[in-house]
């Protein structure tokens, strides 16, 4: 089942741009949450699944580079697809794109941070990662002011799977009673 968010009623013609992703909700012991902070943009790890590549290919690749730490797909459990219409997205390259991203989502235990195999770009751009407390990471996207304007999707996405995760964990907890 995947997450349809299209705010802005798009339809498969109006996207000029389609792109696949993958992304880790990755948790240690005390229920902190990993996010990235990459070029003034709050997002989970992860990133583009490159031509040729598996969802889990890409996933085990992104989270080696992100983090320096190596996972195994035993490691990790699907979560869920979304699919996000963008309208006018901003691109890096300064173009303006509607686009269609379908982003698959997995979840883990945080296992650390090694040796980082980071792009210059995010070296550049000064890609982070830091813990938050899972009750916190709703209130800080929402109180995240960001001169990017790419923040906005991102930030919407993230709020999207963080509310399908934690809807999905207490219908878990309520069939334990």
């Amino acid at each position: 089942m995947s997450i349809i968010i299209n705010e802005d009623g798009l339809f498969d013609e109006d996207i000029n741009e389609r792109n696949s992703k993958v992304r880790a909700l990755l948790i240690d012991d005390n229920n902190n949450v990993l996010i990235a902070n990459y070029g003034d943009v709050l997002l989970l790890p992860g990133g583009s699944i490159d031509e040729g590549e598996s969802i889990e290919e890409a996933l085990i690749r992104e989270l080696n580079e992100e983090l320096g730490v190596d996972y195994t797909m035993d490691e990790l459990s699907y979560l869920n697809t979304t699919e996000f219409y963008q309208r006018e997205y901003p691109k890096r390259d300064g173009s303006i794109k509607n686009r269609l991203i379908t982003t698959h989502f997995y979840t883990g235990m945080y296992k650390g941070i090694n040796k980082q195999s980071l792009t210059e770009k995010e070296k550049k751009d000064g890609f982070k990662l830091e813990l938050i407390p899972m009750d916190k990471v709703k209130e800080i996207l929402n109180n995240h002011i960001s001169t990017n304007l790419r923040d906005y999707f991102f930030k919407r996405e993230l709020l999207v799977i963080m509310n399908y995760y934690s809807r999905k964990n207490k219908d878990k907890s309520l069939k334990k009673d």
